[in-house]
């Protein structure tokens, strides 16, 4: 029993649309992961930005 065109296109294309995505994701990921560790500001900045998170402090900058 012979498979169909559209289950061989299947079989071609799918496998590399999921490695696209997860490239895609990773990337994404990387760069989220570089723009959080940024070293560009002061330590005290850092601090004050840690605070408001783990007390979940809803500032101006949190409203735009």
């Amino acid at each position: 029993m012979g498979y169909s065109g559209v289950m061989l296109v299947l079989g071609g294309v799918l496998p590399c649309l999921g490695l696209g995505l997860f490239c895609y994701l990773l990337k994404l990921l990387l760069d989220f992961k570089g723009d959080s560790c940024r070293g560009d500001e002061p330590q005290y900045v850092r601090e004050i930005n840690r605070k408001l998170n783990l007390n979940n402090v809803e500032t101006e900058r949190d409203l735009l």
